[in-house]
């Protein structure tokens, strides 16, 4: 493929310093050679902008480049990030300039980095991340927001689930119902998860949300919970009005205090709603809603229950511990257990239990231990649902386990991304783990590539 001879301008982020200015010689994948200095890199093109001597700005397709250039631009783009003038525009997403600093404050860290565009550069940096992957989730993100279906709902089935997957992608990455590019993809996605809560007396964020519908519906009404409570918490950053956000967040929280088990869990098979409050548990299912109970306290409402619901989940996540540190039945067979699950009740203890939770300390040494011993293969053991855990897990531990693990696994999912912005189905070991739908795949896809950050 050769260099094009120009490129029109549609820099999103770039900013230019002579302090940076080096003339080099680029290389493409086909061997062809440029003289050229890098000005910078547009994320959303995942493409680098240089400039000729003669003063001719392009960009070159990262795909483009050789392995050599490659890592030359993700170094050289992140000492731009980091010494980049107070002011200067960053990385998709705009300035948080006009965000007052009371408000940033008042939100969580992880919210703040977020929607900061320069902080969330920095994160990814920081953590072993690199162009390329902030380039995958634009392209992800602009694929969502063609895929919405017309009532405001992503996906065929499931679609409580699928909404609320995917509004966590977009709110990942600091998008509102206020962003400019996907406000309105937001704003639809809300109000039909709102709307869906109203359908039933419980709130349950699920066309399946009574008993004779199988226990789908339990899945759904956590991972939409934490959607809501998400664009709840980042409301205040704008200014369109979102009706209902905070009655539907709250009586969605109110159901899953009302329907933790006596073990401190979450069933479904209910007598009159899908949640059973007299059965027994299910970790599985407990883990999507560890993180809605981590949002319901980041919001700082007075929720009644809420604080002896997250103790009793917090009993309950150390009660599954194994022997080996690990969280689920020690049976490799079982169709849940500690090698697919300690992920998410590792991230659980985390998130509920405090960053020096003794109990997720030894779930991360059993789960580096295990990824050790079976590296993640995209083509061999793609298990999605339980990389996904793991991610989170990992990245709440921090250091280089952390590292260790973004550096195996985070390639084969850009690798995966096709131009469209969705991932090739990869062969799963564990067919639970299999991530078969296409937008199930491609939201956790870019939640873990938003890592980082989010």
């Amino acid at each position: 493929m050769r260099f094009p001879r120009h490129f029109a301008a549609i820099s999103l982020l770039l900013f230019h310093s002579t302090a940076w200015a080096e003339m080099r010689v680029w290389t493409n994948s086909s061997g062809q050679l440029i003289e050229a200095e890098m000005l910078g890199v547009n994320v959303e093109k995942r493409a680098v902008k240089v400039r000729l001597k003669n003063g001719t700005e392009f960009e070159i397709p990262i795909e483009n480049l050789s392995p050599p250039d490659k890592a030359y631009a993700r170094e050289h783009w992140a000492a731009m990030q980091k010494e980049a003038p107070a002011g200067a525009p960053s990385a998709a997403g705009g300035s948080t300039a006009a965000i007052p600093d009371a408000v940033l404050k008042s939100l969580p860290s992880s919210i703040r980095t977020r929607v900061d565009p320069a902080a969330r550069q920095e994160a990814l940096r920081q953590g072993g991340g690199t162009p390329e992957m902030e380039a995958a989730v634009v392209t992800s993100l602009d694929l969502f927001a063609t895929t919405q279906n017309p009532d405001g709902s992503w996906g065929r089935n499931n679609k409580g689930a699928m909404t609320g997957f995917v509004l966590q992608c977009f709110l990942g990455h600091g998008e509102t119902a206020d962003s400019a590019k996907y406000g309105d993809a937001v704003m639809k996605g809300l109000m039909y998860l709102i709307n869906l809560g109203g359908q039933n007396p419980h709130g349950i964020y699920s066309a399946s949300w009574n008993t004779q519908t199988g226990g789908a519906g339990t899945y759904e009404h956590a991972i939409a919970t934490t959607a809501v409570g998400e664009a709840y918490l980042m409301a205040r950053l704008g200014t369109k009005a979102l009706p209902g956000l905070r009655e539907s967040f709250e009586k969605a929280i109110h159901t899953i205090i009302e329907q933790q088990t006596e073990k401190g869990s979450w069933t479904y098979g209910g007598d009159t709603i899908v949640y059973n409050p007299k059965g027994s548990y299910d970790l599985s299912l407990a883990n999507w809603h560890f993180q809605a109970l981590k949002v319901a306290q980041e919001t700082g409402l007075k929720i009644d229950g809420l604080g002896p619901c997250v103790k009793k989940a917090v009993r309950y996540i150390e009660s599954m511990q194994t022997k080996e540190g690990g969280f689920g039945s020690t049976v490799r067979d079982a169709h849940y257990n500690q090698w697919s699950l300690s992920g998410g009740a590792a991230a659980g203890c985390f998130l509920l239990g405090g960053s020096d939770s003794k109990e997720a300390r030894r779930g991360v040494k059993f789960i580096t231990g295990f990824l050790q011993a079976e590296p993640p293969d995209w083509n061999k053991n793609c298990n999605l649902y339980s990389w996904y855990g793991y991610s989170n897990a990992l990245f709440l531990n921090g250091g280089i386990e952390w590292r260790n693990f973004a550096s195996k696994v985070m390639p084969q999912i850009l690798a995966a991304q096709d131009p469209t912005g969705s991932f090739k189905h990869g062969r799963p070991s564990w067919p639970a783990s299999d991530a078969a739908d296409a937008t199930y795949r491609q939201a956790l896809c870019t939640l873990m590539l938003e890592r980082f950050y989010r």
